[in-house]
């Protein structure tokens, strides 16, 4: 169907009514960058040539713009990351803590050689803290390996609901007097704020913000 002859389900008329991709498409912008840069080395630094590109939008344009395609899910390679930051974690604070008793060795000197039991406090302490430390790491990679196996469980699913949303929207057309989009197919108008809820939502939901209630036009499209 033409786009002249699309009309906003709210006020009827078509002279406000343009598609959302052709919106987002002429106020997005994308410039090239290109210069120098210097690399520095141990011994010297060179000048190297650097490229990129920068992309902005309007206003409008990014709140039109499309469903953003979910990240993909960690691989298992973040679990080696994981793990030697627990680690690292975990060493630090031992250390810390056999420091502070090898400090204060000095000081309680003469009361150990009072009572040699009371030796066995420190070393009792720091053996609690070293099977607390390994618990907490293999809990806590236990724990990151499970989530990482249901993210990627979920991620096909995540994808192909995504598709469905930009599929959905390459459809929209937008209505600059009441802010609103719609679908040709549907007689409801929908706020702006709410374009990204309404990409996602299932067939036949309803939208639950009451403030933003959708109203119904009496007035049917007109092809």
């Amino acid at each position: 169907m033409p786009e002249s002859r699309i009309v906003c389900p709210k006020c009827g008329r078509a002279d406000a009514v343009r598609k959302v991709t052709s919106i987002v498409s002429e106020g997005t912008v994308t410039t090239d960058m290109s210069g120098l840069g210097v690399a520095t080395s141990k011994h010297d630094g060179e000048l190297v040539g650097m490229m990129g590109s920068a992309t902005s939008r309007s206003v409008l344009a990014a709140k039109l713009a499309p469903p953003v395609r979910p990240a993909a899910a960690f691989g298992y390679g973040w679990v080696g990351v994981f793990l030697f930051s627990r680690i690292g974690l975990g060493l630090f604070s031992l250390a810390l803590i056999l420091a502070i008793v090898a400090c204060s060795f000095p000081i309680l000197v003469g009361t150990y050689r009072e009572n040699p039991a009371l030796v066995l406090i420190p070393i009792f302490g720091v053996t609690v803290f070293v099977v607390l430390l390994l618990r907490w790491i293999v809990v806590s990679l236990v724990r990151e390996v499970r989530k990482i196996r249901n993210d990627r469980a979920g991620y096909p699913a995540e994808v192909e609901t995504w598709e469905r949303a930009l599929e959905r929207w390459k459809e929209l057309y937008y209505c600059s007097r009441d802010d609103g989009v719609f679908l040709p197919s549907h007689s409801v108008l929908v706020p702006s704020v709410q374009m990204k809820q309404y990409l996602y939502a299932k067939s036949g939901e309803k939208l639950k913000r009451e403030p933003l209630k959708l109203k119904m036009d009496s007035r049917k499209n007109r092809s």
